[in-house]
């Protein structure tokens, strides 16, 4: 048996995941107040700590008024002087989003090649060695619960293929950024991409961040009226999950721990 078809635990979400106790949550504030301070910090930390990249939806439309609710949320993002770097957000559905689908389909199954995205997702060397093992470690558990060894190149190019219907989410957004903004600005992007995110699940929505889409700029902007000052950076699929599906094909990704990320100074 192979590294990625071991037996790994799967389903989401993760029912045990630990939030704190609210009774652990001393304030002055009067008990009315103090309770809503503490189901805030409960529903906070459990859209955060549940969330998880959903590759399975159900195929109930997404409403327009509910996009804009979360639009509307996460354009209050911090930025750095206030510049709100995301340039655009292409929402796409319906009949636009599947013939766009196809054709990045298309393309990735006969020309791959001719196709790049403007920037580099991965280092273009060798990947420090930390983070190529956190990398096959995700293989680890993606593949596992699907039955795909590490050598079945066409098992894996098929699952990979899913990438170009959105997963098939009904509802996809493309972010764009402009192109003479640099690092900083980008950070400032992934605060709304996550803004995004927590209001989408505050809705019972889930979503999935994806890079492969980009490669395949040409398509987007042949299809969407994306200036030549833009960059395409990212996609993201959104939509009701598909429990029954994400349980079953799906298995929770492990997650540094605290200790591991944090040192103090000072305390």
């Amino acid at each position: 048996m192979s590294v990625f078809t071991a037996v790994y635990p799967v389903g989401h979400p993760d029912p045990n995941i630990e939030v704190p106790d609210p009774a652990s949550i001393v304030t002055n504030l009067g008990s009315a107040a103090e309770k809503r301070h503490r189901d805030a910090v409960e529903i906070s930390d459990s859209l955060m700590k549940n969330r998880f990249s959903c590759r399975y939806y159900l195929p109930e439309p997404v409403p327009q008024k509910i996009i804009e609710e979360i639009i509307d949320a996460a354009r209050c993002s911090p930025s750095g002087n206030n510049m709100q770097p995301w340039e655009k957000v292409y929402c796409i559905s319906g009949a636009m989003k599947d013939a766009i689908s196809r054709e990045m389909m298309q393309a990735h199954q006969e020309a791959p090649d001719a196709y790049s995205a403007q920037y580099l997702y991965y280092p273009a060397g060798p990947i420090p060695p930390e983070y190529a093992r956190r990398r096959f470690e995700f293989g680890k558990h993606h593949y596992a619960p699907l039955h795909i060894d590490h050598g079945d190149l066409k098992g894996r190019a098929r699952v990979s293929m899913r990438n170009y219907d959105f997963y098939g989410a009904p509802v996809a957004f493309i972010f764009t950024i402009n192109n003479a903004l640099t690092q900083g600005s980008w950070l400032d992007v992934g605060y709304f991409l996550q803004s995004m995110n927590i209001g989408a699940r505050a809705r019972g929505l889930e979503t999935i961040s994806q890079e492969a889409p980009a490669k395949y700029q040409l398509i987007l902007r042949k299809n969407l009226p994306i200036s030549d000052n833009e960059v395409v950076a990212l996609a993201m699929g959104i939509g009701y999950p598909d429990l029954d599906k994400v349980g079953q094909f799906s298995a929770k990704q492990p997650k540094r721990e605290v200790s591991d990320i944090i040192e103090f100074f000072g305390f």
